[in-house]
């Protein structure tokens, strides 16, 4: 079960500030699994490192990889189309990834027998007019095309399109390639070819499982071949691969850390390779041949780390301070400190619970120990921006309440940033620090977050709603702008609403948490409740009263038209959730004023009928006809009136009673209260320190009203109704006396049970109701 957070605030405020919160609902809601990319709060952007490629090994303990490698088709493509490029060949994007990846063998076969006869290639036009084709037929480069050939024979083997019944390999045939590619190899005259042929020698050998050979393949053919190219890379990482199946797991290691330094579409099969290894990391070390190699070892090795590990970002660091990927090591510590350490401290501050999984719980210590490092690392210089270090030391100022230490520190990076997405860090940090000295957020300190709301909006995508993870595309694009989402939305859930509600100014709360939803409109699904949800279920009368006093005002400050308007409520809308407020005090009379004002979208058939088990209700979405709630407002003016008389009908204290009752938790017409009814909730002693949750679970007055028309009634079969119907609110309320279960005193102690056994168990009504509760059967069981 997941609670959401604001509903803990709440939880909070209504024994702390009982005036001010005095109306508040509870929603629970189930909730899905944890966003691996959002389950803590989060400020630092994990993607400030100044290499970009590294997207799968940013920071979450709850996926195996963050984002994912650079394409590797992407970066085959791309260099086919330098290679094609050097020959003069005009050859478009699309064509060259439509000729080399869907065409099949066949259709080259026919292109090359057609250049070879010398005769017209017999193909649909898209196949002729596709400009590698024509370079083809042009240039008559029968070397590159028949190479292409031999890789779509070679895929048959090693592309499985079904990996629920995969073929039975062929190793013969397998074999049969490779040796075949060594007879091309040695034909071949141009090297980036001829490379390709040697790849394919090593892989064919390589799934045959014929790894000695294998090694040997790369060894004779690809590795004499002077290359930084993608497809020597793939075949390096055979070799690693045989390596390693040959029990040389070293050797295989330090030969994969190669691959993962200088092919970012081969990262992810190197660093899960390693893991598979598992090779002592100082046996791997020895291999290497210069710092910057160990550097790339020790980044592989301690980025498996999800605990909290300086060590291995110290390691990192003195074997080359100048690493690529030494950033994205500083990002996931401070990640795992915003993960282990900031969730829980803001929390605290916010006075909110988060229910995601946190994998590790760190103190204050281990913030002070990293910003030891940071700082150490920034003095020396020798990192390839210090600014980066200094802004994340200022960042780890900020999460220990040191701001005056957060201002040293942003003030000695200001001068070296040289980034503009390092720039909005060190922006962020800023915010952040100068938010907390705040001692009030007044309207003089307003203007300035306007300015830095308006600024944050600027960094949201562009163009569509924002999506839940699952969503993301497959490539990296989305990471930029979802911490900018989830900053923002975090900013103002976490570190501005918390401030308002500590000033006790719910009007600019609830605008802050509408402002939240439209900066991320899935959050409040899976995270608590909206901030529409907010004004309408948790504000009382007054402070409704204010927030529509000025929505409407004409003389607002800028920040309070800012956030008015993006306000998911019209003024109309505004109206009726303050009848309603007025309904859920049973104020009729306000209600109708207010209804009047705004209309009524709610309808109920079966208000006014009364309820005799706790089923059967409306669901709001079904009903079409029924009265409104202006009309059931106005009929409970009237009853009220009536009431006054000296002598009262007990069907007017009866329909009353039941129009309380159907408002209620467990009646017909609940919606005329709540937008939602949670299907876990039941009466607790808590709800006792609010009147309206009081009334609504425990059905206090309604049970005085039944009571009442039983007292008033003559009829033996109204009467017995109208007890029944009071035991039925008093069994809400029943309270609890020791390790007594809630069955216990709403069957037992149930103060109207005894009369209506004693003097109406003779009555049709009674026989009636004793065949259908069980209640009531169990307590006559217990009766001498």
């Amino acid at each position: 079960m997941h609670y959401p957070n604001w509903k803990k605030l709440i939880v909070f405020f209504v024994s702390l500030l009982v005036c001010f919160f005095a109306e508040t609902i509870y929603v629970f809601s189930c909730g899905p699994e944890p966003d691996p990319y959002d389950y803590y709060t989060n400020f630092y952007n994990p993607n400030l490192a100044a290499g970009k490629g590294f997207e799968p090994f940013y920071y979450t303990s709850l996926a195996q990889y963050y984002g994912v490698d650079e394409p590797e088709q992407a970066a085959n493509l791309r260099e086919w189309s330098t290679f094609f490029s050097g020959k003069s060949a005009k050859v478009t994007d699309k064509d060259l990834l439509e000729f080399i990846y869907t065409y099949s063998r066949p259709q080259m076969t026919a292109l090359y027998t057609s250049i070879d006869k010398g005769t017209p290639l017999q193909a649909p036009d898209s196949v002729s007019n596709n400009t590698l084709t024509r370079y083809f037929i042009s240039s008559k480069d029968k070397e590159t095309l028949g190479y292409l050939m031999f890789a779509k024979r070679c895929e048959v083997y090693t592309n499985i399109t079904d990996a629920w019944n995969p073929p039975t390999p062929d190793y013969a045939a397998m074999m049969r390639l490779a040796r075949n590619s060594i007879q091309l190899y040695n034909a071949c005259k141009d090297p980036f070819i001829k490379e390709r042929f040697a790849y394919q020698a090593t892989r064919m050998a390589h799934f045959s499982k014929s790894y000695e050979t294998a090694i040997h393949y790369y060894d004779s053919l690809a590795a004499p071949l002077p290359s930084n190219s993608l497809i020597h890379y793939k075949a390096l990482a055979l070799k690693a691969g045989a390596l390693l199946r040959t029990g040389k797991k070293a050797e295989s290691v330090y030969l994969f850390s190669r691959v993962f330094e200088a092919a970012p579409s081969q990262r992810t099969l190197a660093y899960l390779n390693t893991g598979w290894a598992e090779a002592d990391k100082k046996a791997v070390l020895k291999l290497c041949t210069s710092n910057t190699e160990k550097a790339t070892v020790a980044a592989m090795y301690a980025a498996r780390a999800v605990i909290l590990n300086l060590d291995g970002l110290r390691e990192v660091y003195r074997f080359d301070p100048t690493a690529s990927i030494l950033d994205v090591l500083l990002a996931r510590e401070v990640n795992k400190l915003e993960d282990g350490y900031l969730q829980n401290a803001i929390n605290i501050d916010a006075n909110k619970i988060n229910y995601w999984y946190t994998e590790n719980s760190l103190k204050a210590d281990a913030v002070k120990a990293m910003q030891q490092l940071t700082d150490s690392i920034a003095g020396q210089g020798k990192v390839k921006e210090p600014a980066l270090w200094q802004i994340t030391s200022a960042y780890l100022s900020f999460m220990t309440k040191d701001y005056a230490g957060a201002h040293t520190r942003l003030a000695a990076a200001k001068p070296n940033i040289q980034r503009a997405d390092l720039q909005d860090q060190w922006e962020i940090v800023q915010l952040l620090v100068n938010i907390n000295e705040q001692p009030r957020i007044d309207k003089a300190y307003e203007s300035k977050l306007l300015a830095s709301f308006k600024w944050l909006d600027s960094k949201l995508p562009k163009g569509k709603e924002n999506s839940s993870y699952w969503d993301y595309p497959d490539d990296n694009s989305w990471v930029n702008a979802s911490f900018y989402t989830r900053m923002y939305r975090n900013l103002l859930d976490y570190i501005i609403a918390p401030r308002y509600a500590r000033q006790q100014d719910t009007v600019r709360l609830s605008l802050i948490l509408t402002k939240r939803d439209e900066v991320d409109p899935t959050y409040f699904r899976w995270n608590g409740t909206s901030g529409k949800d907010f004004i309408a279920d948790s504000m009382s009368t007054t402070q409704l009263l204010s927030l529509s006093g000025l929505y409407k005002s004409k003389n607002k400050t800028p920040f309070e038209k800012y956030l008015c308007d993006q306000l998911p409520l019209t003024e109309q809308q505004l109206g009726e959730v303050i009848a309603i407020n007025y309904v859920r005090q049973h104020d009729f009379p306000n209600a109708v004023t207010w209804f009047k004002r705004s209309g009524s979208t709610r309808r109920s058939e079966l208000v006014f009928e009364e309820q005799l088990q706790d089923f059967g209700y409306e669901e709001q979405d079904s009903i079409r006809h029924g009265i409104s709630q202006l009309e059931y407002a106005t009929r409970m003016v009237e009853l009220e009136k009536k009431m006054q008389a000296a002598k009262v009908a007990p069907e007017v204290y009866f329909e009353y009673a039941t129009g309380l009752f159907s408002i209620s938790y467990y009646g017909h017409s609940y919606q005329f209260s709540v937008s939602y009814r949670p299907s876990t909730w039941w009466y607790e002693p808590a709800h006792e320190t609010s009147p309206f949750l009081r009334e609504y679970f425990g059905c206090y007055r309604a049970e005085e009203y039944y009571k009442k028309a039983a007292d008033a009634a003559t009829d033996p079969e109204f009467k017995a109704k109208a007890l029944y119907m009071a035991a039925r609110c008093a069994q809400k309320h029943a309270q609890l006396s020791g390790k007594e279960e809630w069955w216990y005193p709403a069957t037992y102690k149930n103060p109207y049970f005894p009369t209506l056994v004693k003097e109406y168990r003779h009555t049709a009504f009674y026989e009636s109701i004793a065949a259908e509760c069980t209640y009531l059967q169990d307590f006559v069981k217990k009766q001498p």
